[in-house]
């Protein structure tokens, strides 16, 4: 299939999995009502259905070996998608039907403010500021770098002390509400929507970027990401022009609060190593910025005892994206420039006689002292077996064009059906040596660090 066909199948199975927490999430703000939360300690519980789309593409990821696509979106979608909401819900606001206007609403508009519940900030913004302060303990110092069990486990208990105390504050006398069985099958119709399309979100990803020739984790960044922020703007637009403007607004930060904690689970769960520590460490710094900024606007934003966000703050909210962008695209990942980074300094260090490539022997050496074979060799024998190539291949070298990767009889050099660490090494360099002159280029040696480096993995 082209990529063409596989990016529809993308637009298709986003949707698909977006309509399936929709439906999700209407009997959990029913519970909200009925058990009196407030709106924006509401918005944590209706988070779970919010986000369940990123949990599911997490879990197939997981589960299909392409973990990195789970990765890329998870921490992806927490940089751009709030920005997005915010600016959203601002122009959504600017002209309201009469029955949807709040009160002094329209000195609102005058005062170019989108006023927000101050409570966002101590009900979500700040325990959703700690959540990524534990994610950057538990995933960046290099003793325990990565995703691994224990850090799953960890975080699913932060959520489950977010919600409780989220809902816990705030918490007035319930409303009666109603429930209707057509709710209760959409919702069963919706759980069955949002696995599929989060499936087909992963499959349609992982052969973009094979067709692309990009890494996976690169792939979750900036396709499935952004793909997946979509349907939360036109969700967003919507809540807002029905008056809800603190729903709208908050929603996105329960969102990723569980995106950050029980979507983070699939992945701990089967390991996941850092593998570009300056994009991992960027993309969640960026996180941050945006979280830091997202409260500190609400907080100061509006005039006298105001809340929200006045206009300047929600440009520069908005900025952070193409910042963003810009910095990953031209800094981190050098798409228009040379590589840098660890793979290229590793380069440098393993480029013994200094010239412009690495010779067999100098590749061979770099291979070896960063671990590899190691890595891929998952029963620690002194042989690959058939089905350890080709995990190796989907895991660590799923980013390069099919045609790039030879069959396993091209790399089982005397036939006897399994791989030695020099017939890999000799594999290896010929998958790697993309123009097939014969030497390894700093972008070529680059491009495998970024996706496949055995030497980032989790402690």
């Amino acid at each position: 299939m082209s990529v063409w066909i596989w990016a529809l199948v993308l637009v298709a199975a986003v949707w698909a999995a977006h309509w399936g927490a929709e439906h999700l999430a209407k009997p959990l703000k029913k519970l909200r009502k009925q058990w009196g939360f407030s709106v924006a300690a509401g918005g944590a519980l209706i988070g779970v259905a919010a986000a369940s789309p990123e949990i599911g593409i997490n879990v197939a990821s997981a589960v299909t070996g392409v973990a990195d696509i789970g990765l890329g979106t998870m921490f992806g979608s927490n940089v751009i998608a709030i920005p997005f909401m915010v600016v959203t819900a601002y122009i959504a606001t600017r002209s309201l039907k009469k029955e949807n206007a709040g009160k002094n609403h329209q000195q609102h508009v005058k005062e170019h403010l989108l006023k927000v519940d101050p409570t966002a900030v101590t009900v979500q913004a700040l325990p959703y500021l700690v959540i990524l302060a534990i994610v950057a303990i538990l995933t960046i110092p290099a003793q325990w770098r990565g995703l691994q069990p224990v850090d799953g486990w960890i975080m699913l208990g932060v959520y489950l002390v977010y919600l409780a105390q989220a809902l816990l504050r705030g918490r007035k006398e319930g409303e009666q509400v109603e429930w209707k069985k057509k709710e209760i099958y959409l919702a069963v119709a919706g759980l069955a929507a949002l696995g599929l399309g989060a499936f087909f979100t992963v499959k349609a990803t992982e052969n973009i970027v094979s067709a692309l020739g990009i890494s996976k984790i690169v792939g979750g960044l900036f396709i499935t990401a952004p793909m997946a922020a979509l349907p939360e703007i036109f969700a967003t637009w919507n809540v807002a022009k029905s008056g809800q403007i603190t729903s709208g607004v908050t929603s996105v930060i329960g969102d990723h609060a569980v995106t950050l904690t029980v979507a983070f689970l699939p992945l701990a769960l089967v390991t996941v190593p850092v593998k570009d520590f300056t994009l991992y460490v960027t993309v969640l710094s960026f996180a941050a910025l945006v979280g830091i900024l997202y409260a500190a606007f609400i907080h100061w934003g509006g005039p006298g005892k105001e809340h929200g966000f006045n206009r300047w703050q929600v440009y520069t909210l908005g900025a952070v994206v193409p910042v963003y962008v810009g910095v990953m695209l031209f800094g981190v990942l050098q798409v228009f420039g040379g590589p840098s980074g660890e793979g290229a300094k590793l380069f440098k260090a393993y480029n013994l006689d200094k010239n412009d490539y690495l010779e067999d022997g100098e590749f061979y050496r770099a291979v070896a002292e960063l671990g590899y074979y190691e890595v891929w060799n998952q029963d620690g024998d002194i042989f690959l077996s058939e089905d350890e190539w080709r995990a190796g291949i989907s895991e660590y070298l799923g980013g390069y064009k099919i045609n790039q990767i030879e069959e396993f009889g091209e790399w089982d050099l005397n036939g006897d059906s399994q791989v030695s660490e020099e017939e890999f090494r000799e594999g290896l360099f010929e998958a790697v040596d993309k123009d097939a002159d014969m030497q390894i280029s700093e972008s070529e040696f680059v491009s495998l660090y970024r996706e496949g480096s055995g030497s980032q993995g989790g402690g």
